[in-house]
């Protein structure tokens, strides 16, 4: 998303990162990434549990993404700031998600990722922007 934020900001879209950790420990992560929207830290994995975003195990967070994905297994891994897997708030075994909301607050697409190297597509979202 970040290399298309300004198809979202066309839109009238606010985008939003949602992390781990703290809401200081997301400020630096996203100044370290350079990140051009806001990113929040949720360090009791309260957003998490409410979105109902699934964890996976050993074999989801090791071998699975291989077996299914190489190429995306590698660039996850070359990309990874294991840093933050250090974090003692953070569950490596956690897995994210990626919604569009209204103004209302409504959600209108929800996308649970079932394994490490299942992301939301930036297309979905922008589509379900312009449903709205």
């Amino acid at each position: 998303m970040q290399g298309r934020s300004s198809e979202f900001r066309a839109r009238g879209a606010n985008v939003v990162a949602i992390g781990q950790g703290t809401g200081a420990e997301a400020a630096r992560i996203a100044r370290m990434l350079k990140v051009e929207y806001a990113c929040y830290g949720d360090p009791e994995h309260d957003a998490y549990q409410a979105l109902d975003l699934g964890r996976t195990g050993l074999f989801g967070l090791t071998l699975a993404p291989f077996l299914s994905d190489p190429a995306g297994s590698l660039r996850n891994i070359a990309q990874a700031d294991m840093r933050a897997a250090a974090n003692p708030r953070s569950d490596v075994f956690r897995l994210g998600g990626a919604l569009v909301a209204d103004r209302a607050g409504t959600i209108r697409f929800l996308h649970r990722s079932l394994s490490t190297t299942d992301v939301a597509k930036t297309d979905a979202l922008l589509a379900a922007l312009d449903a709205i």
